[in-house]
């Protein structure tokens, strides 16, 4: 079976919102993704959420806000575990990085649709040492 094994994801939130603040005449755009994740265990049983905020509605340099949640099921074998990396970690690296071109899809989709503005492809990034160097800042 393996160690970490991914059952499927649902999506629990979509959304594209038209940013009415938005100032066409300025030529600089600036998208920052937000990203976070949270988790729940039971047993060897483990759901991960990932969410992504692109944009806001607050400020004229920006189009469109992006939001996109999706939890995903996976299994935890920990008799397949050799290398004894528990859990955590199983979740921080392999789960994080199965969800986000998931998400990354969701996002393009969303925007490209909005027939307004071309489509935004998420960067391709590592999603768990984001994820650790925002949890830093917040405990900073």
């Amino acid at each position: 079976m393996g160690v970490f094994k991914f059952d499927h994801y649902v999506v629990d939130e979509m959304s594209y919102i038209k940013n009415q603040n938005y100032d066409k005449s300025l030529k600089s755009i600036n998208l920052k993704p937000q990203i976070s994740a949270k988790n729940s265990i039971d047993g060897m049983n483990v759901v991960v959420t990932l969410k992504v905020v692109v944009g806001a509605l607050n400020v004229e340099n920006v189009p469109f806000q992006v939001k996109v949640a999706m939890s995903g099921s996976f299994e935890y074998n920990p008799d397949e575990d050799n290398d004894s990396y528990g859990i955590d970690t199983f979740i921080r690296n392999n789960a994080v990085a199965t969800l986000y071109p998931y998400v990354r899809s969701l996002v393009a989709n969303l925007t490209m649709s909005s027939g307004e503005y071309p489509g935004y492809n998420l960067p391709t990034i590592n999603v768990s040492k984001v994820l650790e160097k925002s949890t830093n800042n917040e405990t900073a």
